[in-house]
């Protein structure tokens, strides 16, 4: 095995599969493009350039977006320098992974003889040529070209002063990438499997774009002959590849709603594999208000609360997940007669799409282990249990208060990438790390009563001016340093004031004993511990590396 040297002398073990990863995305794109396919130019940048970058000494800002890390555990028979503790397994793809669709639109914008010389270019060129890219597609003036009705594009229907059309031309699609400012013009309209369609203004003056792929008579990795008709909404743009804004996003939203709810489902189901619908949101969601699901196949869909869909998906699998999550937790429960009622054990309660902890929790005394209730949909900690013996994972919600939660924790307390303003309801003891980054924070308040044992870990804002990242000096003023510290009853002292590289791990390369201190500074959504196991059930054994928690494939760019 080829042996990478990945962020600050970190070995990656399995660059390989890292590779396979891009090799996979690439297959999914190509759609019989030769230039995507092994040999072909775009496909050789992939494998060489943008590989280089991912495992070489790059600015860890930018590269940390694009994969996630884990700490690498040696197995018997394995190289000796695997033993290393600063050793890495690449385990998914980051947040900025969809960008990958946005380097290959501007491959794909370029001539065949200017296509042909990208493969010796370094990442940092490519990254500067698609930022002038964009500016010069966000630039270009609308053309004068007349559409015609009937020829160009057909009408769907109209939503109050606006229009939905569907596009039929190359003239079509070339107006909306000049009135969008982004590259559907480069886009082909013999594509028979690609619908683009867009909302218009009483001037003709487009607002929204959104791309249909169809998939038909097996066509496409993820359709199984059982699926001969699907179409999927992949991408949701508004100017400049933003998402849709305003009175737009509402009109977009109730737009999809109603293209979801025309397609065709089987309402017998009685299990997710024989439910087949006709019609899925894969990519831009969240811009309209929808929520992401992992689908039993590997893949992230979108929904809203109150399609017919998702209120089938919802019968047939969430409360069935969630019931065997708690009866799992349930099993370990003792009543101590001098305590009161226990869980021996871990409290896993995590992936269960929960809105809320439990109510059979609420009356738990203490767990004898870990309290595990991240990547749920909670906004509060309401019906924890009093005192954890082990560490609270409660990161990927959307809490908005603490209050509610446990009040002793003897291991860490990791609310992190969460919608918390302040830090109400914060445990009174922590033995442990406190890891409250990426929150919307805007005080501290809540911190007064709470003594941390380890180190308080903030971040998450992006310092303007810093491609590597600085973001102790960036800081809001209420995040520096000495008043973090001041904030808090008592945090473990006697450690250095060294700073954790971003990404570290603990135990790892980034958190040596003397790069420790009460607090550290760590960079825009990036976790700095391993996340916990899934509860073994059968779902969680159909995780897909390339679409875990912090990465979305769904979501290309019309750019």
């Amino acid at each position: 095995m080829i042996s990478f040297k990945l962020y600050y002398e970190a070995n990656i073990a399995n660059a390989e599969v890292l590779k396979g990863a891009i090799e996979d995305y690439l297959w999914q794109q190509a759609g019989g493009d030769p230039d995507l396919q092994p040999g072909g130019p775009i496909h050789r940048w992939f494998t060489t350039s943008f590989m280089k970058f991912l495992t070489g000494p790059v600015a860890p800002i930018v590269a940390l977006r694009y994969v996630g890390l884990d700490q690498h555990e040696y197995k018997e028979g394995e190289p000796e320098w695997m033993k290393k503790s600063d050793v890495v397994d690449y385990i998914r793809a980051g947040t900025d992974w969809p960008k990958l669709a946005h380097i290959i639109d501007y491959f794909k914008s370029l001539s065949d003889h200017d296509r042909k010389k990208i493969v010796k270019k370094p990442y940092d060129q490519v990254y500067q040529e698609v930022a002038q890219w964009d500016k010069d597609l966000a630039a270009q003036e609308r053309s004068d070209t007349k559409l015609k009705e009937g020829t160009d594009y057909e009408v769907l229907y109209k939503d109050g002063y606006y229009t939905w059309v569907e596009l039929s031309t190359k003239a079509a699609y070339e107006c909306e990438g000049e009135g969008m400012g982004h590259c559907v013009g480069g886009y082909d309209p013999e594509e028979e499997n690609s619908t683009i369609i867009s909302l218009w203004d009483k001037k003709g003056d487009p607002h929204v774009t959104i791309e249909i792929q169809r998939y038909g008579d097996s066509q496409g990795p993820w359709v199984s002959d059982a699926h001969e008709d699907i179409q999927e909404i992949v991408q949701i743009k508004g100017k400049q590849n933003e998402a849709p804004v305003g009175k737009y996003k509402e009109i977009t939203a109730r737009f999809v709603k109603k293209w979801l709810d025309e397609g065709t489902f089987n309402e017998q189901a009685k299990s997710l594999e024989e439910l087949e619908p006709s019609r899925d949101v894969v990519g831009d969601g969240r811009g309209i208000g929808m929520f992401r699901w992992e689908g039993d196949d590997g893949r992230w869909y979108w929904y809203f609360e109150d399609s017919k869909v998702w209120k089938m998906i919802y019968k047939l699998h969430v409360i069935p997940l969630q019931q065997d999550r708690i009866q799992n937790v349930k099993k370990r429960m003792v009543d101590d007669p001098s305590v009161g009622l226990l869980v021996n054990g871990d409290a896993n309660i995590s992936h269960g799409f929960f809105e809320e902890i439990p109510k059979e929790l609420a009356n738990v005394r203490g767990v004898a282990g870990d309290l595990i209730v991240n990547s749920n949909r909670l906004t509060s900690l309401k019906n924890s249990p009093i005192d954890i013996d082990g560490s609270v994972f409660a990161a990927n919600n959307e809490l908005e208060t603490l209050e509610g939660g446990p009040s002793t924790v003897d291991g860490d307390f990791k609310v992190d990438r969460n919608n918390l303003k302040n830090l109400k309801g914060l445990p009174e003891q922590i033995s442990g790390d406190l890891h409250i980054n990426s929150n919307p924070l805007e005080s501290l308040e809540g911190a007064e009563n709470t003594v941390v044992g380890g180190v308080v870990f903030v971040g998450g804002w992006q310092p303007e001016g810093h491609v590597t990242g600085d973001w102790e000096t960036s800081a809001p003023d209420f995040m520096q340093r000495d008043k973090v510290i001041d904030a808090f009853k008592h945090i473990g002292k006697g450690l250095g004031r060294g700073k954790v590289y971003p990404g570290a791990w603990e135990g790892g390369a980034g958190r040596r004993s003397d790069d420790q201190g009460e607090v550290q500074y760590v960079s825009q959504g990036v976790t700095v511990y391993p996340p916990p196991p899934r509860p073994n059930t059968r779902r969680d054994d159909h995780w897909n590396p390339l679409e875990g928690e912090a990465g979305e494939l769904a979501d290309p760019d019309l750019d």
